[in-house]
């Protein structure tokens, strides 16, 4: 399958078969997300898989009682952590320079590389963070689709909730719900704005 016809056939599934999601099949969707590019090749994304009803029951309902997200085989909760930029940024920005992708002068005065972080600066980069697991989490749903499996983003939730109930520490921030598992449905494409409407402009 190739990339668009994956993106035209992706729809929000919130019906699932109980059978069961195969090891291979749930590697693959994790190696997609591995695959994924984030910024100063951080890799932020971390995810857990719940697979235990009880656990995914406690989540739905910290989540308004989306009755799809228990019902799902699989339950991915996908978090930022930002530990990795308090830790790991001058080794990702090494990498970099060793694959010839920067040159060393290009980071060798690079904000924040080898400063320590207290707790309130590193929420300065939740946004980045939580952008990057979301290109992760859509790597995830492409390559499920490829796979004959369903997925659907979920955001309404309460993630302070969520993260008491998963016993999370702090650094790590729940960003999106993606329950997977076969698709018991078959939702035709949403509505969508014309290539017109989403351009805004464009400078020549």
């Amino acid at each position: 399958m190739d990339v668009k016809t994956a993106m035209l056939e992706r729809h929000s599934i919130r019906k699932f078969k109980p059978d069961p999601v195969p090891e291979e099949m749930l590697r693959e969707l994790l190696e997609a997300a591995r695959l994924a590019p984030s910024g100063t090749n951080q890799q932020p994304w971390r995810f857990i898989v719940v697979k235990n009803q009880e656990v995914k029951e406690k989540i739905r309902g910290a989540a308004f009682d989306k009755k799809f997200l228990s019902e799902a085989p699989v339950l991915l909760v996908c978090c930022a952590d930002l530990s990795t930029y308090a830790a790991n940024t001058r080794r990702r920005l090494q990498e970099l320079v060793d694959a010839g992708v920067f040159r060393e002068e290009e980071v060798a005065n690079y904000p924040n590389a080898d400063k320590p972080m207290d707790a309130e600066t590193l929420q300065g980069y939740k946004p980045h963070a939580m952008l990057n697991v979301a290109i992760a989490t859509e790597h995830i749903a492409l390559r499920a689709v490829s796979l004959g499996l369903g997925t659907c983003w979920v955001q309404l939730m309460k993630a302070r909730e969520i993260s008491k109930i998963l016993d999370l520490p702090e650094h790590l921030i729940v960003t999106v719900l993606m329950p997977v598992g076969f698709p018991d449905q078959s939702p035709g494409m949403r509505p969508r704005l014309k290539l017109e409407e989403i351009i805004y402009k464009v400078i020549e």
